[in-house]
């Protein structure tokens, strides 16, 4: 009974898995990351209209 096949097919399985976790988590983390810059920017612009200052 030759096994390498099936071994071939669970390793390109788990890899896609994996791969789809990366992406996923990578994903997650820029919506993440543009969120809180967002909200930073929106924040500073407030603390910049406070801030009276003579062009």
């Amino acid at each position: 009974m030759n096994l390498q096949p099936f071994l071939d097919q669970l390793n390109s399985a788990k890899v896609k898995t994996i791969k789809e976790t990366i992406f996923t988590a990578l994903f997650v983390l820029i919506a993440a990351s543009v969120e809180i810059i967002s909200d930073w920017a929106n924040f500073m612009a407030g603390l910049m209209g406070t801030i009276p200052y003579d062009t």
